[in-house]
């Protein structure tokens, strides 16, 4: 712990700009950058103990991220032994597959959470729909147009015609809807999916993101087998 307070410190003052290290001159400087030089030199697990630890504090954070965004729709408790964030287009086959397991999970299970984050990534259509779910997400109607929209034929095109009666019939008004896609935070926080897409080396969709570990596509005993080591994993953190 110590070492790497040290190399930390180190690495601070030898990294820092001019006018954050305005009390050494040319040589001082220099002097630091040598004994930091040789410390790693004849230390590197220590650097490499610093990295480690830096590496688990990014995905820790990134973790936060993206289980906490507010602009999400959730199911379950916010302090839920297992989050299950799903990446996901409503235009993608799998994803589809999915629905039914997803939905029965936020039934019957009371120690787990889902978020729900869109990833349109397959055309034109999957971009509406998304728009449409995130701007019709304040009317309190959000599962249900979910639903509906994960249940439209795959084999039939997804028009604007489609969204507006599957928003109708989920109890959305539509005229407010279709206002409400024009804000840019929709587009903003589709973005930001998709960074967080690339952040977990998401390629394709469904993407399930498990108490921070990634389970690409609906495999379904591999997402049960890992929401029970996860459930486990939290249990043996509590005692």
């Amino acid at each position: 712990m110590v070492a790497r307070l040290f190399v930390l410190l180190c690495l601070a003052l030898a990294a820092a700009p001019a006018a954050s290290a305005q009390t050494f001159n040319g040589q001082e400087q220099a002097e630091i950058r040598a004994i930091v030089r040789e410390y790693l030199v004849r230390n590197p697990d220590v650097l490499r103990e610093a990295l480690d630890a830096l590496a688990e504090r990014n995905t820790a954070e990134r973790w936060q991220q993206i289980r906490n965004d507010p602009r999400d729709f959730a199911v379950g408790p916010a302090d839920a032994a297992v989050t299950i964030v799903e990446f996901y287009d409503y235009r993608c086959t799998y994803c589809h597959h999915a629905m039914e397991w997803v939905i029965d999970l936020t039934r019957t299970r009371r120690d787990l959470r889902v978020v729900f984050k869109e990833l349109p990534i397959l055309g034109p259509s999957s971009m509406e729909a998304a728009r449409a779910a995130l701007a019709a997400r304040p009317q309190g109607r959000y599962l249900q147009f979910h639903q509906g929209l994960m249940s439209h034929p795959l084999d039939q095109d997804l028009t604007s015609a489609d969204i507006d009666a599957i928003a109708r019939r989920a109890g959305i008004d539509v005229t407010r809807m279709r206002r409400a896609m024009d804000d840019p935070q929709i587009m903003q926080t589709l973005e930001q999916n998709r960074a967080h897409a690339i952040d977990y080396n998401i390629n394709g969709t469904p993407g399930f993101v498990i108490n921070g570990e990634l389970i690409p596509g609906f495999d379904r005993p591999t997402l049960e087998a890992r929401i029970r080591e996860a459930a486990r994993e939290r249990r043996t953190a509590q005692r």
